[in-house]
């Protein structure tokens, strides 16, 4: 069902495969080495391989489809009706988070979930475009590793990748 980027009910399963939404000319802002150096590798803001991965372009990294596959995960629990655009809870989710893959740091074999946040359209998506807003984006970013710093547990973010000639929603309740 790749690339499962349209509004749809999901009735089985908990996760949707899913292809992530390239930025068209990526451009790093801002990275976390300290989150780098947690998951395990070198952190270059500057790599092109590294910014069109971690900006949705899966064909960056050769053979893939062998080992990794994007996915959107639904939420269960306690059905939720009324963020569901059918009103039933089959298309609660998430609705711009994209799990591209699961590393295992090679020294400590400790694994990490890392996911793209803004990384397109998914089933869940309930009609936007699937994409971050970069304010609010910061934000989280500098928050997350504050906190981290005060050692308070928390999901961290590797680093900031904004498009240079992507498109740019105007959203009133950002203005």
């Amino acid at each position: 069902n790749a690339p499962n980027s349209t509004s749809r009910e999901v009735r089985s399963g908990h996760y949707v495969r899913v292809t992530p939404e390239a930025l068209r000319a990526p451009r790093g802002i801002i990275g976390s080495t300290s989150c780098a150096q947690m998951i395990g590798f070198t952190l270059d803001m500057h790599d092109e391989t590294f910014l069109r991965y971690f900006s949705g372009d899966a064909s960056a990294v050769e053979g893939l489809e062998q080992w990794c596959t994007p996915y959107a995960l639904s939420i269960m629990g306690s059905r939720m009706t009324s963020n569901c655009p059918f009103g039933n809870g089959n298309g609660y989710g998430d609705g711009r988070a994209i799990s591209v893959g699961e590393f295992v740091n090679p020294v400590t074999k400790e694994r990490f979930e890392l996911q793209l946040k803004g990384g397109g359209r998914t089933p869940f998506c309930r009609g936007a475009d699937g994409r971050a807003v970069l304010r609010s984006s910061i934000r989280e970013f500098l928050a997350s590793e504050a906190m981290h710093a005060l050692g308070v547990d928390t999901t961290r973010a590797l680093s900031l990748i904004e498009s240079v000639k992507g498109t740019t929603a105007r959203r009133p309740w950002y203005s």
